[in-house]
């Protein structure tokens, strides 16, 4: 679908300063048509919740062949006022190296956002900083093929606890299973944690004993 910048307005009611974040999101369309644009749940590291404007796609890079490194940008409702929210968006077959600007749960941390100051501080400069810094790190590496379909499983058997959820990394959500009289809560943050989400849900179905192959595939990856 074409992005569409009065749909878009439509869609931000709830956003402070709605015709700076359209201005500032349609330059970015125009500079990587590639991107797709919702709104979704995103989860805080408290709980709460808040629908908020997401994108996604990839950045081209540089580091010594050519790659196309899957992002997603979380854009608050205070921007551009506020740094969005940043990560990596990796595939089955992709892992993730943690390194100065990005943690184990794909979660991108930049100069750039931490010094964040509009009108200075701008989507599309933020984008052009993470090309620069990837191309000095590579964020991402290829898994061999028994690593990624260990990974493929691990992230198919997630979904089908998390309350039928299909694709946790594309949705932030809290979901639950009951054991014993109790919850083992898990919880996808922001799309980012899913390392965390698959340790809790793997105990919780290793006090079970129904699954133990799942328990030793995380312990020969952490």
């Amino acid at each position: 679908m074409a992005f569409s910048a009065e749909a878009l307005r439509k869609q931000l009611g709830k956003y402070k300063f709605r015709d700076l974040t359209v201005e500032e999101v349609t330059a970015v369309s125009r500079a990587h048509p590639n991107f797709s644009f919702s709104m979704n749940t995103y989860t805080f590291k408290d709980g709460s919740q808040k629908d908020l404007l997401n994108f996604s796609g990839t950045v081209p890079v540089k580091y010594g062949n050519s790659y196309n490194i899957p992002i997603r940008l979380w854009i608050l409702d205070s921007h551009p006022f506020a740094p969005p929210i940043c990560f990596l968006k990796p595939t089955a077959n992709m892992g993730i190296s943690v390194g100065k600007h990005v943690d184990a749960h794909g979660r991108i941390y930049l100069p750039y956002l931490q010094n964040w100051s509009h009108p200075k501080s701008t989507l599309i400069g933020l984008i052009k900083e993470m090309i620069a810094k990837f191309e000095e790190e590579l964020p991402l590496y290829s898994l061999s093929s028994s690593d990624a379909d260990r990974q493929s499983e691990l992230l198919s058997y997630i979904a089908r606890i998390t309350e039928g959820e299909t694709d946790i990394k594309s949705r932030s959500k809290i979901g639950g299973v009951r054991n014993g009289g109790c919850f083992n809560k898990v919880t996808v943050v922001g799309a980012g944690d899913l390392g965390i989400a698959c340790v809790l849900a793997v105990v919780a179905k290793v006090q079970q004993k129904e699954e133990p192959w799942i328990w030793r595939s995380l312990l020969c990856q952490m």
